[in-house]
């Protein structure tokens, strides 16, 4: 096995550095970056040096770690940085708007210092793995913030400074991609944004003057509702306003190519915007007149008081929905996505034939859809006074690929749609029989309570049958991919499953052997078992190669010693484990709620641990090198600060009586 190992870790460290770079290692997530660098000096030379890593890097932490992680992978690009603020000790002038009052920060935990960075070499992947992946404690601020950031600006795609107060922004933030000054106070030194590319102002409450943002291309306002004079945005690319109650005229944003204005009550005239490409007026009450709007390619008028919309035809997305009293849409029929969801007084859409995707979801009145076979994506859902879909692909002629006829409970019979590949009958609780279904690869038939007989879906791939008591049989289910069965309590024999890949059993009451769900090995990196609550299950020894495992509230499981190769496994409030020394290599362990647990010494490389309200561990000191670790309600734990002190990574630890 090892041999094995080797053998295709060498295949992938012989590929041309350009190939990693061009094709491999943008298929990657950041953690698995990180986690390929630490396999050997090859891996670790070639995802710092001959790779480029656009992933989004989130990083909290002080700007000295920053400077470490920058200087260490100098290849990342796509950086956002939010330095850490400590509540007490204003950072050089900027101090969080969230401090609390002097006389509670005395029972506040004092944040822990600086992480010793003087000899990080042989740890720093774990060090910037930890930092990326999550917010880390905080940090203990040190003088002169701006000077660090602004040499730091180059290495960083992304400042977050949301939430502060005296905000001093530096010559250079402007080389930014993007600032995020959100829910800022008092912000000095706007005159340096100059031409940066995106700035979020939302909820910064005492900004009115935008002079300074005329430059910018990418501007969110939203909620700022001192901003009435929107003239210096007319430059712009896409402008965020939503909730700016004090903006009336609207004319400056005549030339933008986005603009978000979103429950503007104050707006009543948008006869200037009908060049805008996307426009955005949702809960805009006080528009009532949006015939100019003639040349808008993507309109989002939703529950406008409006009801001629005869001028809006050339529309490629428009989005109506609980416009009440639109009633004639005769002239939407070339919009390419029509969102008509909610608007009560509609009955005829014959002229709709042509929209490609047709969202018709509680029109209440809607009784006649046989115009609607070409529609590609249709949504009926909701549609109470419908009765007869079967229209819809009359003799197979039909173009529709996606079906959603959820909650119409006046449909009584679908044997007519058998060539749609995705159909959604969820809760149609009147349809007695699957007959007629045989090229369905993908249905949702959750809570429909009639159902049983699966036979006729010889082709289906994706099911969800959740809660559908009255479906014992699966044969029919062999070559299916996804299956979700839970809470079907007649289920017994799940062996046609054995090819399935996502399998959701979770409180199937009758279930007793899950030993025909031993996956091929040609599936094995692929398999996900959800049996959680099934009360009667016992041996699982024989799901050794699921990946991905939920066994929560199984009351029947001892002995786990074979789900050892698990990468992900919850044995949540499973009343009856208790050994856990053979799941130390698993990579989230969910543990919560095992009460007989005692011992977890095994444990100490897991990276995800939960062992939250396992009242019996006292002995926790070996775990300061799990990344997440869930302590809470761990009344036995001793030492529950020192295991704080030097762990690397976060621990929960409420609750705890050991805990300070």
């Amino acid at each position: 096995m090892a041999a094995g190992r080797h053998a295709k870790t060498s295949l992938f460290m012989d590929l041309p550095p350009l190939v990693w770079d061009a094709h491999l290692a943008p298929l990657l997530t950041l953690a698995e970056v990180m986690s390929i660098s630490t396999l050997n000096r090859s891996f670790r030379s070639l995802m710092h040096d001959a790779v480029t890593l656009h992933q989004p890097a989130e990083i909290n932490a002080s700007v000295q770690d920053l400077e470490v992680i920058t200087s260490t992978w100098t290849n990342l690009k796509a950086i956002t940085f939010k330095p850490f603020l400590r509540t007490d000790e204003p950072y050089h002038n900027n101090e969080s708007i969230y401090n609390l009052p002097r006389g509670q920060q005395e029972n506040t935990d004092e944040p822990e210092g600086e992480i010793d960075i003087t000899d990080i070499d042989p740890h720093v992947d774990d060090f910037v793995e930890n930092l990326i992946a999550q917010s880390v404690r905080a940090i203990r601020a040190t003088d002169n913030l701006l000077a660090l950031l602004s040499k730091l600006v180059p290495h960083i795609q992304s400042l977050d400074l949301s939430g502060t107060h005296r905000v001093s922004l530096f010559p250079g933030v402007h080389k930014l991609k993007h600032l995020n000054l959100s829910g800022t106070s008092n912000v000095r030194g706007l005159q340096h944004l100059k031409t940066l590319p995106s700035i979020d102002m939302s909820y910064c409450h005492d900004l009115s003057d935008l002079t300074p943002l005329a430059g910018i291309a990418t501007v969110d306002l939203s909620y700022c509702h001192a901003v009435s004079d929107i003239t210096p945005l007319q430059n712009a690319t896409a402008v965020f306003l939503n909730m700016c109650k004090s903006i009336s005229q609207v004319h400056a944003l005549a030339t933008v190519h986005t603009v978000s204005l979103r429950n503007c009550s104050g707006i009543r005239d948008v006869s200037a915007l009908g060049h805008v490409h996307t426009l955005i007026l949702s809960g805009c009450k006080n528009v009532t007149d949006v015939s100019a709007l003639t040349h808008v390619h993507t309109l989002h008028l939703s529950g406008l008081d409006i009801e001629d919309v005869s001028m809006l035809g050339n529309c490629v997305e428009l989005n109506l929905r609980k416009c009440h009293r639109v009633s004639n849409v005769s002239s939407l029929g070339r919009v390419k996505s029509l969102d008509l969801s909610g608007c009560s007084a509609l009955e005829d859409v014959s002229a709709l034939h042509g929209v490609h995707t047709l969202n018709l979801s509680s029109c209440k009145r809607i009784t006649d859809v046989s115009a609607l076979r070409h529609v590609y994506h249709l949504t009926l859902s909701n549609c109470e006074s419908l009765e007869n879909v079967n229209v819809l692909a009359k003799d197979g002629g039909s173009s529709i690929r996606h079906l959603d006829l959820s909650n119409c409970r006046g449909v009584t019979s679908i044997c007519a749609l058998g060539h749609i590949p995705v159909l959604n009958i969820s809760r149609c609780q009147n349809i007695t029989s699957l007959e007629g279904l045989s090229h369905v690869r993908n249905l949702d038939m959750s809570f429909c309570r009639q159902l049983f007989d699966l036979s006729p879906l010889r082709s289906i791939q994706v099911i969800n049958a959740y809660r559908c008591p009255r479906i014992t049989d699966l044969s029919p289910l062999a070559k299916a991919v996804k299956v979700n069965l839970s809470c079907c309590p007649g289920i017994q024999n799940v062996s046609p499953l054995r090819h399935c890949r996502d399998i959701d059993l979770r409180f199937c009451d009758a279930l007793v052997d899950v030993s025909p769900l031993i996956p091929s090995p040609r599936l094995v990196a692929h398999t996900t078992r959800y049996s959680a609550g099934c009360q009667r299950i016992t041996d699982v020894s024989a799901l050794t190669h699921v990946q991905h495992l939920d066994l929560s509230y199984c009351h029947g499981i001892k002995d786990v010693h074979g789900l050892a190769r698990a990468q992900t496994l919850s044995l949540r409030n499973c009343s009856q484990v208790e050994d856990v020394s053979s799941l130390g290599r698993i990579y989230s362990l969910n543990l919560s709620g095992c009460e007989l647990v005692t011992d977890v010494s095994a444990l100490g490389n897991v990276t995800k641990l939960n062992l939250s309200d396992c009242q019996n561990i006292r002995d926790v000191s070996m775990l300061q090198h799990v990344r997440s670790l869930d302590l809470r309600f761990c009344h036995a734990a001793v030492k529950v600060d020192d295991l704080r002190r030097r762990s690397t990574g976060i621990v929960h630890t409420q609750g705890c009586l050991s805990a300070s």
